[in-house]
This record gives C-alpha cells, structure tokens and sequence, in this order.
C-alpha cells in the first residue's frame, strides 16, 4: 500500500526476479510517483513535471502486480484486510510505504487557507497560485509566508522567492520556524550557512515564534504579531497517517506505525513497513527523511520475501548521518556531509545528478 521511495524498489526488485504463485496488488490513489527531492526545483521551475514522474503502474506491471488506483481508508489488522474507497482487499502480506500526513492541521485555518506540496498536485496548486499574483500589471509586491523552516521549508521558500522574481514583481517572502534556528535538528555550521543564505536573498525569518492562526490574508503568531500574506505554505513536519489510527496496529505518539528491525510490525502482525509512516522501535528519533526510505527499500524487499519463504530476513540499522544536499533557487546547493558543510555549484551539479538517476532507475528501458 502506497507508492513511496521503498515500495520503488519492492516492484523493482519482483520485476527482476519474479515469484512464483504469487498475488500482488499495489493501492494508491495515483499512478504517478513524484520524487520529493526534486519538488522545490518544480517550483522554481527548473524542472518539468516529467522530469520527476515514475510511472508506478508502468513499473508494477513489469513486477507482475495489480494497480488498484484508490485512496485507502484503513488498514483492519484483525480482519487482515485494507478498507478502501473501492471496497476491501484482503491481504496475507500487507507493506506500508504511505508517508505520513502533514502536522499542525490542528491549528485553526490551516485547513482553510494553507497550502502545502505534497502530493504534486498540490505543489502544482501551489506553483500557479503564484505564478497568478506574480502576473504582469501586479501592483506592489508579491507576499508569501513559509511556514516551517525544515530542509523543506528552506527549500520552498528559496525556490518561490526565486519564482516570483523571475517573473517581475517584488517577492516578500517571510519564513516561520517554533525552534530557535532554521533547520533545526542540523549541525551549527549547517544552521549559519542557510541563515546567512536565506538573508542574502532578502527573506525573512521570525524564529521561535508558532502560528496559532492561519487567515485568509496571513497568520498570526503566538506572541501576538500578525504577518500579511497573498499565500500561506505549511511545512510544519509530519502527523501520523490516518489511515492507520483505528487499525488496532502499535503505533507511536505520533501515530506512526512500530516496527522491529526487520521493518515489521512490532505486534508481530503479517505487516510490514518503511518511510515516513514507521517509526523504528530500537531507533525512535530516526529522522523522517527520504533518505532513510531509500535504504529501507532493499531490507523491505528481502524480508517480504522471507516471509513468504523464500531467503532469510534481515536487520535494517539507519545509518547516523547522511549526505544532504539542498536545493537554495541560484544555481547552487548546501552541501552537508559529516562534518563538511559547502555551497556550490558542483553541489547543486551532484544533486541534480543523484536526483535524475534515482528517476531513471526506476522507468522503463525499453
């Protein structure tokens, strides 16, 4: 169930060495995987929405499975069955790879009068809205709040400052973070470089400050001050899905799904899971990023396989660091690796190189 980053290589991997008597279906509301990591270049247009695209029913036919093209309601563990809007599917093997919901969408007008990006076609909902107040005769500035300051959020603010510029008017573009510094969970000299780049660009930040409202005309913060906007953009971080809330299934704090190092339910329940929705039981602050999915996906593979009988499972152990590479709208990225931290154009070089074969990994050849 879902078409994320892991479940890519689960079909990939069925593709190239087929079982035998085996019954797959693939449940998602689009045929379309978008790869997140290259959304904010969508937004700034540098890239097309084909150049981001994999065809999931085109990769599942090649593994031999079913596309059931529907939202998911709820997964019935009891039952062994996944409610959806098209009627139930049973299951004897069910793998999880939905993402998770946005956060915050408690906060009164979010739901009303934010947007966010994911999946793409609210990216696209987004990119015209600005590409509407951007539009010739406009008379003073265009004025956007990002609300946010996660990897996601520096991202989308940069590329849409550099959307709205492009096209003429003045962008005003204000980011708002709860923590006390943007990216918050990165390493200081990571911090400073994005503070030092968000501010060379003109956008400003309100730090430590959490949205209590969101209007149809800005938000409104904590302390009181209130921050006009044509477009609020929430990035505030991830919920738990909620597709998974009543499925009598272990779940987190958060509402996200336990599961072992074997990526299974902890309830030792036929389900399985990786990306966003899970939270590793031994590794609970495991960061909610694609990254973590991608190396997922090889382990969720090996261990569906197991548990239908064929090979030995294995332990997924999440790496402590990884290479992150931000996309900041000029040409360039921030590079973060270990202790390095960079902003280049050979970054942004290997980014779009890492983000394009991981792509054209997954379409078809022929």
């Amino acid at each position: 169930m879902g078409g994320g980053h892991a479940h890519l290589h689960v079909l990939a991997d069925l593709a190239a060495r087929p079982l035998a008597a085996l019954d797959v279906t693939l449940v998602s509301p689009s045929r379309w995987h978008h790869y997140s990591g290259m959304v904010p270049g969508f937004l700034q247009g540098t890239y097309a929405e084909a150049d981001l695209a994999i065809d999931l029913a085109e990769l599942a036919g090649r593994a031999g499975a079913r596309v059931v093209q529907a939202v998911a309601r709820r997964v019935d563990a009891d039952a062994r069955a996944v409610e959806t809007e098209q009627g139930a599917l049973p299951f004897d093997v069910l793998s999880l790879d939905v993402g998770a919901d946005p956060g915050g969408l408690s906060v009164p007008g979010v739901a009303d009068h934010a947007m966010t990006i994911r999946p793409l076609r609210q990216a696209i909902e987004v990119r015209e809205r600005v590409d509407a107040l951007s539009a010739s005769g406009r008379r003073g500035p265009v004025r956007l709040t990002v609300v946010g300051a996660g990897a996601g959020g520096v991202e989308v603010a940069l590329a849409l400052h550099r959307r709205v510029r492009d096209a003429g008017p003045r962008p005003e573009v204000t980011l708002v973070e709860a923590a006390t510094d943007v990216l918050p969970g990165y390493e200081v000299p990571a911090r400073r470089r994005a503070a030092g780049i968000l501010t060379r660009r003109g956008i400003a930040v309100v730090l430590g400050s959490a949205v209590d409202r969101v209007e149809a005309d800005g938000v409104s913060l904590a302390g009181g001050r209130r921050i006009a906007a044509d477009l609020v953009v929430w990035l505030v971080g991830a919920a738990g899905p909620r597709l998974l809330a009543d499925g009598r299934l272990p779940l987190d704090g958060r509402g996200f799904l336990l599961v072992d190092p074997t990526l299974r339910s902890v309830s030792g329940a036929p389900i399985w899971g990786a990306g966003d929705c899970v939270t590793l039981a031994d590794h609970p602050r495991t960061p909610k990023a694609g990254v973590y999915a991608v190396r997922q996906g090889p382990v969720l593979s090996k261990n569906l396989r197991a548990a239908l009988g064929h090979g030995r499972p294995a332990r997924y152990v999440p790496q402590r660091t990884f290479l992150s590479l931000l996309n900041t709208a000029d040409g360039k990225a921030l590079l973060r690796w270990h202790g390095l931290v960079s902003h280049s154009r050979f970054a942004w070089r290997l980014k779009d190189f890492i983000d394009r074969r991981f792509v054209g990994r997954y379409r078809s050849r022929a």
